[in-house]
């Protein structure tokens, strides 16, 4: 017997239907309508078990996490999720009946209560709740979603892709068992200039330091009287923050956190039982351009 083919339209505005199926052909099959031109026709096509495993293993959840799942299907993933790591969440898709049949799914395994799945658009869903995002999407829709992603999301939360990543956006980590997963961690964003004061060793230091930020990739340098010094060995990791500024034959290594025009933390110098650890603190005077 012929079974229905569940056909998934992407690339429309919020507002929009968005996806139609036609009615039945005479041989009992549904024939899903072209998509108008712009839209990008994806197939469902449900994970495996052993892809469902690995991904929440790139994801490192824990109980306290809220996993949204973009395209998620019968449910499997945020199942899963609560199953396993007693997280919640939440899955959106635009298959009424693969919406259904998930949160049946969610009730027999005894975790609706934790997770729920809804008929939505992917772009009328409201993300800012998750600390985990999962998607199995293609590469264009995947990359319509990221300014998105970017401006709803809290600096830290984890994007997992599977197969399919962004475009121009580095992966924080690759993981590749059977299918590929790449793992985003969505930054801070730290572009701009900023005015650094911090209690060192051998007295207090200020400098102007600006910041050029590509995604998670930073670089750039303190203005001092005299000279520039560049930032070595920079790190952004979400809200956390660290780079390293030589001066006076003296590297100085800095540890932070972000909180939008603000960061502060801890900078150490030395080695060994000479190692002194102080504080520092940065406002933010101008923004500046990023890449995100």
């Amino acid at each position: 017997m012929l079974t229905s083919v569940a056909m998934r339209y992407a690339g429309v505005c919020a507002a929009s239907l968005m996806f139609v199926l036609s009615a039945m052909s005479p041989a009992g099959a549904a024939v899903a309508v072209p998509a108008p031109a712009g839209e990008i026709p994806t197939p469902y096509l449900p994970s495996t078990q052993l892809d469902v495993e690995e991904l929440l293993r790139v994801a490192a959840l824990g109980p306290q996490d809220v996993v949204v799942d973009l395209g998620s299907g019968d449910g499997r993933i945020v199942i899963a999720a609560a199953k396993y790591f007693g997280a919640r969440g939440f899955g959106v898709d635009i298959d009424e009946k693969l919406v259904a049949h998930a949160n049946d799914n969610a009730r027999q395994a005894g975790v609706a209560g934790r997770v729920q799945f809804f008929h939505r658009d992917i772009f009328a869903t409201d993300v800012r709740e998750a600390t985990v995002v999962t998607m199995y999407l293609l590469t264009p829709l995947v990359n319509r979603l990221r300014p998105k992603l970017l401006a709803e999301l809290r600096p830290g939360t984890r994007i997992i892709a599977h197969d399919y990543g962004f475009d121009g956006w580095k992966p924080d980590r690759t993981v590749k068992i059977v299918k590929t997963f790449y793992l985003y961690v969505v930054p801070a964003t730290v572009a701009g200039k900023w005015r650094l004061e911090a209690s060192l060793a051998d007295g207090d230091r200020g400098y102007d330091v600006d910041i050029k930020q590509q995604f998670q990739e930073i670089t750039g340098g303190a203005t001092v009287t005299g000279g520039y010094l560049p930032l070595f060995e920079t790190r952004l990791n979400g809200e956390r923050i660290s780079f390293v500024i030589a001066d006076k034959q003296t590297s100085y290594h800095y540890e932070g956190r972000v909180s939008g025009s603000l960061m502060e933390g801890t900078v150490k110098s030395g080695i060994g039982n000479a190692q002194t650890e102080r504080r520092w603190r940065a406002t933010r005077l101008l923004p500046g351009g990023e890449g995100n």
